[in-house]
Protein backbone atom coordinates (compact mmCIF):
# COMPACT_ATOMS: atom_id res chain seq x y z
CA UNK A 1 0.00 0.00 0.00
CA UNK A 2 1.74 3.45 -1.03
CA UNK A 3 2.20 5.73 1.73
CA UNK A 4 2.37 9.80 1.98
CA UNK A 5 5.73 10.50 3.02
CA UNK A 6 7.29 13.84 4.11
CA UNK A 7 11.07 14.71 3.38
CA UNK A 8 12.20 18.34 4.00
CA UNK A 9 8.32 19.34 4.76
CA UNK A 10 7.43 18.25 1.27
CA UNK A 11 5.16 16.07 1.39
CA UNK A 12 5.07 13.00 -1.07
CA UNK A 13 2.09 11.24 -1.88
CA UNK A 14 0.73 7.30 -2.74
CA UNK A 15 5.05 6.16 -2.72
CA UNK A 16 5.68 2.51 -3.18
CA UNK A 17 9.16 2.97 -2.91
CA UNK A 18 11.91 5.50 -2.26
CA UNK A 19 15.38 4.68 -3.98
CA UNK A 20 18.59 7.34 -2.44
CA UNK A 21 21.77 7.69 -3.81
CA UNK A 22 24.73 5.67 -1.71
CA UNK A 23 28.56 7.81 -1.19
CA UNK A 24 30.07 6.34 -4.37
CA UNK A 25 27.77 4.37 -6.58
CA UNK A 26 24.92 2.24 -6.32
CA UNK A 27 21.17 3.03 -4.91
CA UNK A 28 19.70 1.84 -1.49
CA UNK A 29 15.91 0.72 -2.07
CA UNK A 30 13.49 1.10 0.44
CA UNK A 31 9.64 -0.53 -0.47
CA UNK A 32 6.52 -0.36 1.68
CA UNK A 33 6.24 -3.82 3.11
CA UNK A 34 3.37 -2.46 5.38
CA UNK A 35 0.54 -4.62 3.89
CA UNK A 36 3.32 -7.72 3.78
CA UNK A 37 2.15 -11.07 5.47
CA UNK A 38 4.82 -13.03 4.66
CA UNK A 39 6.44 -15.43 7.97
CA UNK A 40 9.31 -16.92 8.41
CA UNK A 41 8.24 -20.73 7.37
CA UNK A 42 7.60 -18.87 4.23
CA UNK A 43 11.07 -17.99 2.97
CA UNK A 44 13.00 -20.43 1.84
CA UNK A 45 16.75 -21.69 3.19
CA UNK A 46 19.21 -19.09 2.45
CA UNK A 47 16.65 -16.32 1.72
CA UNK A 48 15.61 -12.76 3.28
CA UNK A 49 12.74 -11.02 3.36
CA UNK A 50 11.49 -7.11 4.35
CA UNK A 51 8.10 -6.51 6.03
CA UNK A 52 6.67 -4.08 8.25
CA UNK A 53 8.39 -5.30 11.09
CA UNK A 54 11.87 -5.38 9.72
CA UNK A 55 13.99 -8.65 8.38
CA UNK A 56 12.50 -11.91 8.39
CA UNK A 57 15.36 -14.88 7.55
CA UNK A 58 14.65 -18.62 6.62
CA UNK A 59 12.84 -20.84 8.23
CA UNK A 60 11.17 -23.08 5.94
CA UNK A 61 10.71 -26.81 6.17
CA UNK A 62 12.79 -28.44 3.13
CA UNK A 63 12.22 -32.00 2.07
CA UNK A 64 15.53 -33.07 0.49
CA UNK A 65 14.75 -36.61 -2.11
CA UNK A 66 12.79 -39.18 -1.46
CA UNK A 67 11.09 -42.29 -2.55
CA UNK A 68 7.54 -43.70 -2.43
CA UNK A 69 6.77 -47.00 -2.77
CA UNK A 70 3.22 -48.24 -3.08
CA UNK A 71 1.88 -49.21 -0.69
CA UNK A 72 -1.78 -50.36 1.37
CA UNK A 73 -1.79 -46.55 3.41
CA UNK A 74 -1.45 -43.29 2.24
CA UNK A 75 1.97 -41.88 1.93
CA UNK A 76 1.66 -37.94 2.62
CA UNK A 77 4.32 -34.99 1.61
CA UNK A 78 2.93 -32.35 4.08
CA UNK A 79 1.96 -29.12 3.25
CA UNK A 80 3.95 -25.92 3.66
CA UNK A 81 7.41 -27.04 2.16
CA UNK A 82 9.89 -26.30 -0.36
CA UNK A 83 10.95 -29.65 -2.35
CA UNK A 84 14.43 -29.03 -3.04
CA UNK A 85 15.19 -32.07 -4.43
CA UNK A 86 13.29 -34.50 -6.95
CA UNK A 87 10.52 -36.79 -5.11
CA UNK A 88 10.06 -40.15 -6.63
CA UNK A 89 6.87 -41.72 -6.77
CA UNK A 90 7.50 -45.78 -7.78
CA UNK A 91 5.74 -47.50 -10.38
CA UNK A 92 3.46 -50.70 -9.82
CA UNK A 93 5.30 -53.49 -11.26
CA UNK A 94 4.41 -56.72 -11.94
CA UNK A 95 6.15 -60.12 -13.73
CA UNK A 96 4.39 -62.85 -15.30
CA UNK A 97 3.70 -64.57 -12.33
CA UNK A 98 0.62 -62.30 -12.39
CA UNK A 99 -0.74 -64.52 -15.10
CA UNK A 100 -4.68 -65.58 -15.38
CA UNK A 101 -3.05 -69.35 -15.66
CA UNK A 102 -1.57 -68.57 -11.98
CA UNK A 103 -5.15 -67.58 -10.25
CA UNK A 104 -7.86 -69.30 -9.12
CA UNK A 105 -10.53 -69.33 -11.73
CA UNK A 106 -12.77 -66.22 -10.97
CA UNK A 107 -10.54 -64.69 -8.21
CA UNK A 108 -9.71 -61.39 -9.62
CA UNK A 109 -6.10 -59.52 -8.67
CA UNK A 110 -6.22 -55.86 -8.86
CA UNK A 111 -3.05 -53.69 -8.99
CA UNK A 112 -2.47 -49.72 -8.35
CA UNK A 113 -6.17 -48.71 -7.62
CA UNK A 114 -8.33 -46.56 -5.20
CA UNK A 115 -11.45 -47.55 -7.21
CA UNK A 116 -12.47 -50.37 -9.90
CA UNK A 117 -12.01 -47.82 -12.69
CA UNK A 118 -8.70 -46.87 -12.42
CA UNK A 119 -6.44 -49.88 -11.81
CA UNK A 120 -3.17 -50.03 -13.27
CA UNK A 121 -3.55 -54.21 -13.69
CA UNK A 122 -6.37 -56.22 -12.99
CA UNK A 123 -6.40 -60.19 -13.78
CA UNK A 124 -8.77 -62.92 -13.46
CA UNK A 125 -8.18 -65.85 -13.05
CA UNK A 126 -8.52 -68.92 -14.95
CA UNK A 127 -6.75 -71.86 -13.23
CA UNK A 128 -9.78 -74.18 -12.81
CA UNK A 129 -7.91 -77.63 -11.74
CA UNK A 130 -4.75 -77.95 -9.66
CA UNK A 131 -3.14 -80.66 -10.14
CA UNK A 132 -0.93 -82.13 -7.86
CA UNK A 133 1.50 -84.76 -7.89
CA UNK A 134 4.94 -85.82 -5.65
CA UNK A 135 7.71 -87.31 -6.87
CA UNK A 136 8.34 -90.49 -4.84
CA UNK A 137 12.42 -90.01 -4.80
CA UNK A 138 12.87 -86.22 -3.35
CA UNK A 139 9.48 -86.40 -1.95
CA UNK A 140 9.18 -82.83 -4.03
CA UNK A 141 5.34 -81.40 -3.76
CA UNK A 142 4.15 -80.08 -7.75
CA UNK A 143 1.63 -78.31 -7.81
CA UNK A 144 0.22 -77.57 -11.72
Amino acid sequence: MAQNVVINSVQYNRVDEIHIPLQGSGTARFYDNSEANITSPDIRNGKKAGSDTGLITDTMTEKSAAAYNPSTSDQIITANQYLAEAQTIKAVTYSNTLAAANIANGVTIKVGCSADDDCIVSVTGTLSSPVVSQDPTSRILSIS
